[in-house]
């Protein structure tokens, strides 16, 4: 078969799930975004919304591990602003300046100008970070199939993490220290291999401790006194930022081996393959003839027998008389059957004509073992030597020094 006949193709598959996992090194990222957040706490919602928004800033690196699953690290905080209002406890201090109000009231006190409750109400400001780790599930890549080059992205995450204050509360004179659970929506639009440019929406559930507007004084103990609040405080922050992928970045397409076969090689085949069919054909037909025949002395085919000496030697052993005392029975029921015997030496030992000497005696003595001790016409065989000759069978010098009778051709 000519060597252009059979070839291989390689192709990408069109499947658009079906990529190829990279390396561990491949696809990370590292991302920064600065925004705006807003805390939700006790008291908080009487304060006007623009009031309650401070900056955020957001700094971050992961990697993607499938086109639509990856692990995000990062931080993000800055400071929180709310309002501290008064909670009516028992444990009152009318000697103190703000009395039953908890959280992180800023000095000098401040009262919130824009609320109406009938008590004062007044302003905290918490300076915190946030620790996260993010499980994103780019859903645009998981649906849609994988595209290299797609602009837009939707990928929800969920987030555990750590949130700290960095001041003390002014009240109770303690840092918050919270662990932290939420999600959000990251929003990613590709401007180019290396960049992306990414919309941040994060929510975090903090607990109703974290913003300490739940904790006073208790006068009498010295100590901060816990008085109920809300049972679910959290963040609220959206960042706009850039993220850098590194080099190694993206997914190969996998690939399809397709093995094709010239026609005309093809065709070439199938008709070897009918001619190979029409043959089993025949010698199954042969077989099952073979197989009805009745089996005679006469109709037996004898095999090829082989029989060897010892190195520069040309006597038989008793196991070579019965051996062919067996292939004289076949030749005398086959009166037809007429057999070969060639004597061979071994062209390794001794010279030319030593060994044309062994070879012609060796076919000689079965020659006469054949017709004078078993009665073998001698009509029915016929001798010859090859001298000295080189390794018949299996690279083997002893296999040599022999006779080989088998039917003559």
């Amino acid at each position: 078969m000519a060597s252009d006949s059979v070839y291989t193709v390689e192709t990408k598959t069109t499947d658009r799930h079906l990529v190829q996992t990279n390396r561990f090194g491949s696809n990370w990222f590292l991302g920064a975004g600065v925004g705006a957040q807003i805390y939700f706490g006790d008291h908080d919602k009487q304060m006007r919304f623009g009031d309650r928004l401070t900056p955020n800033f957001e700094v971050n690196f992961g990697k993607w591990f499938t086109p639509g699953i990856g692990i995000r690290l990062g931080a993000n905080g800055y400071k929180i602003k709310g309002v501290a209002g008064w909670d009516n406890h028992s444990l009152a201090n009318p000697s103190a300046n703000y009395g039953n109000y908890g959280g992180f009231i800023k000095e000098p006190l401040k009262v919130y100008p824009h609320a109406n409750v009938g008590y004062p109400l007044y302003e905290t400001e918490m300076e915190y970070i946030h620790a996260h780790a993010d499980v994103m599930l780019n859903l645009s890549q998981l649906i849609c199939g994988y595209r290299e080059d797609r602009f837009y992205s939707f990928i929800p995450y969920a987030s555990v993490g750590y949130a700290g204050s960095l001041n003390k509360s002014s009240v109770t004179g303690r840092r918050s220290n919270e662990l932290v659970g939420g999600g959000g929506i990251l929003n990613r639009f590709r401007l180019s291999s290396a960049w992306d440019l990414n919309l941040d929406i994060r929510a975090t559930y903090t607990g109703e401790h974290f913003d300490q507007e739940d904790a006073s004084i208790d006068p009498q103990k010295n100590r901060p006194a816990v008085i109920a609040g809300k049972q679910a405080e959290g963040l609220l922050t959206a960042t706009l930022g850039l993220s850098y992928n590194f080099p190694r970045r993206g997914w190969d397409r996998s690939t399809v081996t397709t093995i094709r076969v010239n026609e005309n090689v093809l065709q070439g085949l199938r008709n070897r393959i009918g001619n190979l069919e029409n043959e089993n054909k025949e010698l199954t037909r042969q077989l099952e003839e073979a197989l009805n025949r009745k089996v005679t002395a006469e109709n037996v085919a004898a095999m090829p027998l082989l029989i060897t000496f010892t190195i520069n030697r040309y006597t038989l052993t008793h196991k070579d008389r019965v051996n062919l005392g067996f292939l004289a029975d076949v030749l005398k029921a086959n009166p037809k059957m007429v057999y070969s015997i060639t004597g061979y030496a071994d062209r390794g030992t001794g010279r030319a004509k030593r060994n044309q000497f062994l070879a012609e005696k060796r076919a000689q003595v079965v020659y006469d073992c054949l017709v004078n001790e078993f009665g073998v016409p001698a009509a029915q065989l016929k001798r010859e030597s090859l001298g000295g000759v080189g390794n018949m069978y299996y690279n083997d010098p002893r296999c040599s020094r022999s006779v080989l009778t088998k039917i003559a051709e």
